[in-house]
């Protein structure tokens, strides 16, 4: 009975948002890769600054154009990395990397809900389309830009942990491997 009610709720946890699950599935499927521990470890660390750049949509792609110049930079750990940045921590990420961002942009230029309605305010008062347009474009600049610099530092910070960590995890895993299959 027990059993059955075990099987049960395993059937009713929503796949994409079981958090740990998804982890540990990609984690499994890092570590099993057949690559030496380096290049997945660099791999991993490309696609985590990539995943932190506020490029949301096309974070897979460019994670791939990162990793050719660099011929040892496992893809597959790149694209993985960009997961970073999901449905789920999207928000919290890109508002901790504007942050960041604005202690390397001029502090006038941080945005508040008050000075994005003061901002659209004055746009408005513009005069022509082309005129407002290029208001409406700088507007994005005061939020992107910051953004932009902030998701490099944290993502150039990020990478180094990355690397190291996941580098020293999967060769200690394919050590313990080795040895339990020695035996």
């Amino acid at each position: 009975m027990v059993e059955n009610v075990n099987k049960a709720a395993e059937k009713k946890k929503i796949p994409w948002y079981d958090l740990k699950s998804q982890f540990l599935n990609i984690w499994k499927k890092l570590i099993h890769l057949n690559a030496d521990p380096h290049d997945i470890a660099f791999g991993l660390a490309l696609g985590i600054f990539v995943g932190f750049l506020p490029i949301m949509g096309i974070q897979m792609a460019v994670a791939g154009l990162v990793c050719l110049p660099f011929k040892r930079a496992n893809k597959p750990a790149a694209i993985a990395g960009v997961w970073i940045t999901n449905p789920l921590t999207v928000i919290p990420i890109y508002a901790f990397i504007y942050w960041v961002g604005t202690f390397f942009y001029p502090s006038e230029h941080i945005v508040t809900p008050s000075t994005i309605m003061a901002k659209m305010s004055a746009v408005l008062e513009l005069e022509g389309f082309v005129t407002q347009t290029k208001g409406f474009l700088a507007l994005g600049a005061d939020i992107f830009l910051p953004m932009c610099i902030g998701g490099a530092v944290v993502g150039l910070i990020a990478m180094i942990p990355t690397y190291f960590l996941t580098e020293k995890w999967i060769t200690a895993y394919r050590r313990r491997k080795a040895g339990k299959n020695a035996k």
